[in-house]
């Protein structure tokens, strides 16, 4: 792995406008705060204080950015409710919890769209943009900054332009579109010199660096890295480190990392190696808060390739410090990756054969063809050195008995033909292995398939307990986590099951309802009517039918609307047919008008699956209630 460092988290953060003399402002608004009782001001200080503290203190900024979605909540107030999911999203974004940030953001999105708010639509794309390249999300990313760019352009906010030139030029690069992104930046150059922002200017130049390298147009890419540090402007007391004066240590760290890089790719690796020290060094010694994985591994790189061989395992273990501090999974099996061919080439196989088994392990969901590939080969040169080995010894034996040398060639064609059976044993053994493997991560991936439930849901419900743990609300707090863990355990057992009875389905759904009626503090109502004729304790079918349904009544249908809503589900027996019915009823939006901000493809996969669970046996009818707002669910299940 070769890291790259972007400026586009600086960027975000001038567009963010950091605040100057933060805790000042924290102090006067904290005192505003104690002195109003009125809930709309309230609201807009709680949110302004969440945004000053995410920088510094995540918990205080999640605290008052709750406070404040709790307020707009009750107020009714949409573009309270979108600052405060705007704020949630910063706070994750700078803990670098890409997933939850772009949840957050989407929530955001929907209130501001609603009022509708062009100024906040349009840093929303922006910084949600960041969010997406980082979980590899490139097309959505690249599509919101095209709609940010066209709102800066219609109000003439060049300096906001700029900025989203920038990230917009970021994500083409780490999406790896080069000649996109060199036109792109060439553009946002001129508009940086019209307005004389020599930070952006800077970051261009290195990204035209990073892609010049990757188009193999080393000269074009050395040039524009030059240029770079050419338009870092120079003060009366700058740093210095290995011959290289700046005042900006920062930066001047990550274009080197990045020139570094360029190096290491014509195999220049003693010029890679002496930027990526300078960059460490001015990190270390004047950015601090800089210093993360990528100084200490492309260093480690650059050294192993140098045969500094005690240097680069010491670098490599610094970067692993940093990527498991911030549990960066998919790295750290990389960097054990480059540990397993530094050991190799240190001829210590066990090591080597240790790191990469650590390294499958933890990338064990990416896992693709070549990485198998690759622990199959180290796993056939670790045995067959070790069969050279018995083979070297063998021969030392032969070769003290030369009396019976009318026996060597019978003895060559024996150890042949044993290689050979030896080399097919392995090869067949090891391709059943891989066959095996493949069928139980199959059958895994269906058990997990099975006992799927919708991340959304429970990361909210973890969300409402963090609520009344950090509002002292311990009672409640008690009750609903152990609400939770008990449905969790629930869907755990039952998803094992092939089939369960009537009354298991039921007492699941219900503790699901309840706890999202908790969650969405009684904005939900829901009733469970079972025919006379129902023998809910015999009746047996497929375990979780019914909660897919029940759950995108909920998210779909009831939460985006302003009133309470209600779940009627009505279950009945016909004896003639022997089928199971059931209606689901809700009182939702309904079906035309949640296509905004409805996961299609989550429901597609729920109704999907569940149709490919009952098979023949059950029917499934979903539309809009004909005499009133929501939809009406039918399922049918034959049981005979």
């Amino acid at each position: 792995m070769i890291y790259r460092l972007l400026g586009s988290f600086l960027i975000m953060g001038i567009l963010l406008g950091a605040p100057v003399e933060m805790r000042g402002q924290i102090d006067s608004l904290q005192a505003r705060l104690k002195q109003t009782s009125d809930p709309h001001t309230r609201m807009t200080l709680f949110n302004k204080i969440a945004y000053l503290y995410h920088p510094t203190d995540s918990a205080l900024a999640y605290q008052h950015a709750l406070e404040a979605l709790s307020l707009s909540r009750e107020l009714k107030d949409a573009y309270g409710s979108g600052k405060a999911f705007k704020n949630l999203a910063l706070t994750e974004a700078y803990l670098g919890y890409a997933e939850k940030a772009i949840h957050f953001y989407d929530s955001a999105y929907h209130f501001f769209v609603t009022i509708p708010d062009s100024t906040e639509l349009a840093a929303v794309w922006n910084n949600v943009g960041r969010q997406l390249c980082q979980v590899g999300t490139f097309e959505r990313a690249i599509q919101g900054y095209h709609e940010a760019e066209r709102w800066a352009r219609n109000h003439d906010e060049k300096g906001k332009l700029l900025i989203f030139l920038f990230n917009h030029a970021a994500c083409l690069t780490d999406a790896y579109k080069a000649e996109a992104t060199i036109a792109l930046s060439e553009e946002a150059l001129v508009l940086a010199d019209e307005l004389d922002n020599w930070f952006i200017k800077s970051e261009l130049y290195s990204l035209l660096g990073i892609n010049y390298g990757d188009l193999k147009q080393y000269e074009k890419a050395e040039a524009a890295y030059d240029a770079a540090f050419a338009c870092l402007p120079k003060a009366e007391t700058p740093q210095t480190a290995d011959g290289l004066t700046t005042n900006n240590p920062d930066l001047a760290a990550n274009i080197l990392n990045n020139r570094g890089i360029l190096f290491l790719e014509q195999k220049q690796f003693e010029r890679a190696y002496d930027d990526f020290k300078t960059a460490l060094k001015l990190a270390r010694e004047y950015a601090p808060e800089q210093l993360n994985a990528p100084f200490y591994i492309n260093i480690g790189i650059a050294a192993k390739e140098l045969k500094k061989w005690e240097e680069s395992l010491s670098y490599f273990q610094e970067g692993l410090r940093y990527l498991e501090a911030t549990q960066q999974r998919v790295a750290m099996g990389e960097a054990y990756a480059h540990l397993s061919d530094l050991y190799f080439k240190l001829n210590d196989g066990m090591q080597a054969y240790r790191f990469l088994q650590k390294s499958h392990a933890l990338q064990d969901s990416l896992l693709s063809a070549e990485t198998k590939k690759n622990l199959q080969e180290l796993d056939v040169k670790y045995k067959t050195a070790q069969y050279k080995r018995e083979l070297s010894e063998s021969k030392l034996q032969l070769q003290a008995q030369r009396h019976r040398t009318n026996l060597l060639g019978l003895g060559a064609c024996t150890l042949v033909l044993l290689l050979i059976t030896f080399y097919w044993l392995f090869h067949s053994r090891q391709k059943n292995k891989v066959l095996h493997l493949e069928k139980r991560q199959a059958e895994l991936q269906y058990g997990l398939l099975r006992a799927q439930m919708n991340p959304h849901f429970i990361f909210n419900a973890l969300n409402a307990i963090q609520g009344f743990f950090v509002n002292q609300k311990l009672m409640q707090g008690n009750e609903f986590l152990g609400k939770f863990s008990s449905l969790i355990r629930r869907v755990l057992d039952q998803s094992k099951l092939p089939e369960h009875t009537l009354a298991q389905e039921l007492e699941t759904l219900k503790l699901y309802l309840d706890i999202e009626k908790e969650r969405l503090e009684n904005h939900l109502d829901y009733s469970i009517h079972t025919s006379d004729n129902v023998d809910i304790a015999l009746l047996e079918l497929p375990p979780l039918i019914f909660q897919p349904f029940v759950e995108n009544a909920i998210w779909h249908g009831i939460a985006p609307k302003e009133e309470k809503g209600h779940i009627w589900i009505n279950i009945s027996w016909d004896d003639t047919l022997e089928q199971l019915h059931c209606v689901i009823k809700d009182n939702g939006i309904g079906l035309s008008a949640s296509n905004d901000f409805t996961d299609q493809k989550h429901i597609s996969k729920g109704i999907q699956i569940t149709r490919e669970r009952l098979g023949e046996r059950g029917t499934i009818n979903i539309q809009n209630n004909t005499q009133e707002s929501g939809v009406c669910v039918e399922l049918t299940i034959s049981m005979n």
